[in-house]
């Protein structure tokens, strides 16, 4: 269920859709938050748009790969919790690393 700020970043990202940070702002409250599912729900809502649906397709994918590095980081440390520190420690190193693909995707259209 979406909340209050979820709904004004959405607007946002409405109002300024050529803007990363737009975009960025949004997702970084939808990962916080638990909303993937719904961030992806409007972005695939958006991929029969004319003019959005390229970019709409595009930040579909990277809300993907967001929702996958935070399922896999979990797996992780679900796996690595009885070896102590160094499990958080991968499970961290995996997420910034995929984060950081991420950002070098959606930075570079």
């Amino acid at each position: 269920m979406a909340d209050a700020a979820f709904e004004a970043l959405w607007k946002n990202v409405l109002d300024r859709w050529d803007e990363e940070r737009a975009h960025g702002a949004f997702l970084e409250h939808c990962q916080a938050t638990d909303q993937l599912a719904e961030a992806a729900a409007r972005y695939r809502g958006m991929k029969g748009d004319r003019e959005r649906g390229a970019l709409a397709e595009k930040r579909l994918a990277g809300v993907a790969i967001v929702a996958l590095a935070k399922l896999e980081a979990t797996r992780s440390l679900r796996r690595h919790s009885g070896s102590g520190p160094t499990g958080l420690v991968l499970a961290t190193a995996f997420g910034l690393a995929t984060v950081g693909v991420l950002a070098y995707l959606l930075l570079s259209r």
